[in-house]
């Protein structure tokens, strides 16, 4: 039986490989998604995020929006979102489904469904907030003494550090860190062998990380997170005992925490590359 799924996503380029994957997989059901700012503003990840299911075929999928925030990586992901080309995916007739997300994942949650947070995490804060039990959490985001923000925060928890706080205290998430997904590289060949209308959103981000970097592809950070969704156990995690800092920073705290630490990339990497293909 499929596993339930509902993506809280900032639609963005790795966050569009995610949800590709996920509307590709038959081991799951996608419920919906939730968008939250992050990458771009609040509007533009929205509208991401349905033109990507439209796209794939999936616009029976609900987007529910989200809350808005401080965009923060347009530089990375490109002015749209999607490295400008936006414009190259298909409307969504059926536009969005609501606004409220705290409710969607009342109405949706059951005792079987993961959540697959790839953006900041507001949203998830809120439901938290709300008294809302998530079954399975599994996050993308912090990371073990490493950032790409800041030197030691990670985007996702930098954006919105009091959300990431709630999750990481109250949540029982599974944190899909940095040290983890700087591991995974979709490189030129990945790249070359998946769906051309995604790998074709990839420019700006591979741009970015090729001026600071010797990295020629990029890194596939929501979709580590995803495929853990997709087919539990991909990932090897251990608990440690964390908190968040005011700056958004992953730091040892109080709190039980499982991480993802190993994967086999090689094999993960078959298996995205299979997927994504179409």
């Amino acid at each position: 039986m499929a596993i339930p799924l509902i993506i809280d996503t900032d639609p963005g380029v790795d966050d569009a490989f995610a949800i590709a994957l996920a509307a590709r997989s038959p081991e799951v059901k996608l419920v919906g998604l939730t968008t939250v700012f992050g990458n771009v503003g609040l509007e533009l990840t929205t509208r991401n995020a349905l033109r990507l299911l439209a796209y794939l075929g999936r616009a029976e999928v609900p987007v529910v929006e989200g809350f808005e925030g401080p965009a923060g990586a347009a530089d990375v992901h490109g002015e749209d979102g999607l490295g400008g080309q936006a414009h190259t995916l298909p409307d969504n007739e059926k536009g969005v489904y609501g606004d409220d997300p705290v409710r969607f994942f009342a109405d949706n949650l059951g005792p079987r469904t993961v959540v697959a947070a790839i953006g900041p995490l507001t949203n998830i804060a809120a439901v938290l907030d709300a008294g809302i039990e998530i079954p399975r959490l599994i996050v993308m985001g912090g990371g073990l003494g490493l950032g790409n923000t800041t030197e030691r925060a990670e985007f996702n928890f930098w954006a919105d550090p009091e959300a990431a706080q709630t999750v990481i205290r109250r949540g029982k998430p599974l944190i899909v860190p940095l040290n983890l997904t700087h591991r995974c590289i979709a490189d030129a060949e990945f790249l070359s062998r998946i769906d051309p209308v995604l790998s074709n959103l990839t420019g700006t981000y591979r741009a970015y990380l090729a001026d600071r970097s010797e990295n020629q592809g990029i890194y596939v950070h929501d979709a580590v997170a995803v495929a853990e969704a997709i087919v539990p156990g991909t990932l090897k995690t251990r608990t440690h005992l964390l908190d968040v800092d005011d700056d958004g920073a992953l730091v040892e705290g109080n709190h039980q925490v499982e991480v993802a630490e190993d994967t086999d990339w090689p094999a993960l990497r078959a298996f995205m590359e299979q997927r994504l293909s179409g």
